[in-house]
């Protein structure tokens, strides 16, 4: 360790997994935040209590350690990668592994339950977010709002043309350049805007 590391604040981002599809793009997201901060990177992995009866324990722990080990190989980025296997109440261990590593962030993952589902089993990254004392990262995928919110409409084809080819240069189609459904004002800051401004100098 270098002393410029030394001296540097330790950043840690927990990520928790399953072994649902949501798990890669929790490891994905949590590698991310902890690149960014050059941090480290811990993956945790919850095994309900009590354990399976049809399954001998042994088998059910090497399953959970198989899963952690093939998640962290998509962790890319981060100086240094963790992991966890935990037994109990998924929120409970997670919030708790949490407190322990002192982390910075929590990156949870989240389903597309019925309200009905949502009622009987809770939802772990709700429990997550309430309980957490650092803040909370959670990751879905991005059809999730068009099709669970009948109020969002769904993006337009066009128009998502036109952002990925010109890398986000132009943000709407020809047909949603000259008007919108509803009023918005969009606009861009020039480069150098406010350069010289007394409001963003300090006091001589």
């Amino acid at each position: 360790m270098t002393p410029e590391s030394a001296d540097r604040p330790r950043h840690v981002v927990l990520a928790a997994i399953d072994d649902s599809e949501a798990a890669a793009e929790v490891v994905r997201g949590g590698a991310r935040e902890a690149t960014y901060g050059g941090g480290e990177l811990h993956l945790v992995h919850c095994l309900p209590l009590p354990l399976d009866a049809a399954q001998s324990t042994t088998r059910t722990l090497e399953r959970g350690r198989q899963l952690l080990e093939r998640m962290a190989e998509q962790a890319v980025g981060p100086s240094r990668v963790m992991l966890h296997l935990a037994a109990g109440a998924a929120w409970l261990e997670i919030v708790q592994l949490a407190a322990n590593l002192h982390a910075d962030l929590i990156v949870v993952g989240t389903h597309n339950y019925s309200t009905l589902k949502r009622l009987v089993i809770g939802s772990v990254a709700e429990q997550v977010v309430r309980k957490a004392s650092c803040p909370v990262l959670v990751m879905r995928g991005r059809d999730y709002h068009a099709s669970s919110v009948p109020e969002i409409l769904p993006p337009c084809a066009d128009c998502l043309s036109v952002q990925r080819s010109s890398r986000g240069a132009r943000l709407w189609c020809e047909r949603h350049s000259t008007r919108h459904a509803r009023g918005r004002l969009h606009y861009q800051l020039p480069e150098g805007f406010g350069e010289g401004s007394m409001l963003l100098r300090g006091s001589d």
